[in-house]
């Protein structure tokens, strides 16, 4: 079967994400900048080639050609622009009385499409306010609602390690992160120690989930009887990093043991 060459390009757009687009005949490679057609021609960078059917690529868009010097600087012109826009779309926005907080912007290289994200409370009404965007901006209007957790993986920031927030440097699809997460990880703390700036549970309570519970399952669980030598007690706490687990003696005494230390209660026996 003939193949095709596939290309992967990460797109430099708000979103950032990276698509699979049909590359032809245009003589890309990876790292170099190409103008591929997503909504609108726009500017990527090529991550790798793959072979594929051509009946597969033939169902992706094509990447347009090898970005030029002209291509690079209407997009930097672009970006520089967004701020303005945003500003008087704002504008706009408070004249129609919408409940919309405008998070980003984003052209298409060629200026032909606008789009604009935002958050709200609930679904808005904003047909007569895209009819005012598309004729004061004189181009094809998109507006975009997203979600909390998406207004950070799309605006930036710092979270509490100091660290860039993982869904703006790597994460490209960030998954809900329930409260279990942190359970399974027995972070017994107030939820604003471990809630992330979007206002949800932070993406990497799930990193290291997996681990948490394995070592956990070599652990006695918490509120089992146990033997510390000649004491008996109550499994009150865990150290995962240091293999040790505090225990309640029934002296009422708190002692902190490695694992090697205790062994299970005798199993009474059953009456004859």
């Amino acid at each position: 079967m003939t193949s095709d060459r596939v290309v992967l390009v990460r797109l430099l757009d708000v979103e950032r994400e990276s698509t699979y687009f049909r590359a032809g005949q245009v003589p890309v490679k990876a790292g170099a900048h190409c103008v591929v057609e997503h909504s609108g021609p726009r500017l990527g960078i090529v991550v790798e080639q793959v072979a594929a059917d051509v009946e597969l690529s033939d169902q992706l868009e094509p990447i347009l050609r090898v970005a030029t010097d002209a291509d690079l600087d209407a997009h930097r012109l672009n970006q520089a622009d967004v701020e303005r826009t945003l500003k008087a779309t704002r504008a706009t926005v408070a004249r129609h009385a919408l409940p919309m907080h405008l998070i980003a912007a984003e052209y298409s290289l060629d200026r032909r499409l606008l789009r604009v994200y935002f958050t709200a409370p609930h679904r808005v009404d904003f047909r007569d306010l895209l009819r005012d965007l598309a004729s004061q901006f004189g181009t094809r209007m998109e507006l975009r609602q997203v979600g909390h957790r998406d207004e950070t993986r799309l605006r930036g920031g710092y979270g509490r390690c100091g660290v860039e927030v993982c869904c703006h440097r790597f994460l490209r699809e960030p998954k809900p992160v329930p409260m279990e997460y942190a359970y399974d990880q027995e972070l017994f703390v107030s939820p604003e120690r471990i809630t992330g700036v979007c206002g949800r549970l932070m993406c990497c309570l799930a990193y290291e989930r997996e681990a948490y519970l394995a070592e956990l399952a070599e652990l006695p669980k918490l509120g089992s009887q146990v033997t510390v030598g000649d004491k008996r007690g109550k499994v009150i706490g865990h150290s995962i990093f240091r293999r040790t687990v505090t225990v309640l003696t029934e002296d009422r005494d708190r002692i902190e043991v490695d694992i090697a230390e205790i062994t299970p209660p005798p199993t009474p026996k059953a009456p004859k």
